[in-house]
């Protein structure tokens, strides 16, 4: 059996009953923050690419701990929307300006990513984190961190549904390799939502 963590309302919705006794036996095994990403059972999680900042060009995918496979689910395709325009571009260093087009914004809608959505099937009992691969529009300076070096903020959970502007769990990355000296809130170099809703899903063993 597979459990579904979805960004579907709608499936949400459907699957309201089996949440309610589903969520607290599954949900309890299962972790999904910077320690680790693993689960009791095959689960699959979709996730959505909201936005970036910043002028290098990033990479996000997981990486099986147990296997060392690594699966990209974002790319960037160049390094920003206005990137090879000569637009002006507005920056802030050391805030958080998710939301806005400030500090080199990247966008499925302005081209720099080109998927919204992403699937990813974890195998049960296997230990997976992120990584963030980025490169300078040179490609002289590269950086590759891990979401187990506190450079990804966790808010939420998978089955926890909508909250304000954040459905599921929110990952929001600081892809600096370390964070700034100071008063640092710039947590939107990548930022990505996981899940938002539970369902159950019968589907015949992986081969």
């Amino acid at each position: 059996m597979r459990q579904l963590y979805s960004k579907s309302w709608f499936i949400g919705a459907i699957a309201t009953g089996l949440m309610s006794t589903l969520a607290a036996s599954v949900q309890a095994q299962d972790i999904f923050d910077n320690r680790t990403l693993q689960f009791p059972e095959d689960t699959i999680v979709e996730f959505e690419f909201l936005q970036s900042h910043g002028s290098y060009q990033a990479a996000l995918g997981v990486r099986n701990e147990t296997t060392g496979e690594e699966t990209i689910l974002f790319q960037e395709v160049k390094p920003y929307d206005a990137f090879g325009t000569n637009q002006t571009i507005q920056t802030s260093r050391g805030q958080n300006d998710f939301g806005t087009q400030s500090d080199f914004v990247g966008t499925v809608a302005g081209g720099t990513v080109s998927n919204q959505f992403s699937e990813f099937l974890f195998e049960a009992n296997n230990r997976y984190v992120f990584f963030l691969e980025s490169a300078s529009p040179t490609g002289q300076t590269r950086r590759r961190i891990l979401s187990t070096q506190n450079l990804a903020q966790f808010n939420g959970s998978l089955n926890g549904g909508s909250r304000g502007n954040v459905k599921g769990t929110r990952v929001s990355w600081e892809d600096g390799g370390q964070v700034e000296v100071g008063n640092d809130d710039d947590f939107d170099d990548f930022v990505i939502e996981a899940g938002g809703y539970l369902i159950d899903m019968n589907c015949p063993p992986i081969q």
